[in-house]
């Protein structure tokens, strides 16, 4: 009787599970086609607005700075040997001096004159 009972419930789990890794699924779809559809729009906006050039591109990135982030591992047989955590930001000194306070550029008495 306490083996057909326990099969019972191992087979309720197995289908819980089952449940909970669909919608978990079906979620993550749901998620993905709202995402290509606000880039899908976004693409289509930009489009309709006006063209963009690479130098407008560049100047808007560099005025609002650009953020890259990497990771790389390199493993053999489950081992992690080598992490490598790249990050890098991409901004102009103006922007920066701007919105974070941080003065970058080269001021000051010793560094405007010519010395020699």
């Amino acid at each position: 009787m306490t083996d057909v009972r326990g099969r019972e419930e191992a087979e309720l789990r197995r289908q819980a599970a089952a449940l909970r890794r669909e919608q978990v699924m079906e979620s993550a779809r749901v998620r993905r086609e709202a995402s290509h559809a606000r880039q899908k729009a976004n693409i289509e906006r930009a489009r309709r607005e006006r063209q963009v050039t690479l130098v407008d591109l560049v100047d808007r990135l560099l005025d609002g700075g650009v953020v890259i982030h990497g990771d790389i591992t390199l493993a053999v047989a489950d081992v992690d040997l080598l992490y490598v955590g790249l990050r890098a930001l991409v901004s102009s000194v103006e922007a920066m001096e701007r919105e974070h306070g941080v003065s970058l550029s080269a001021r000051g008495e010793s560094l405007s004159t010519s010395a020699f």
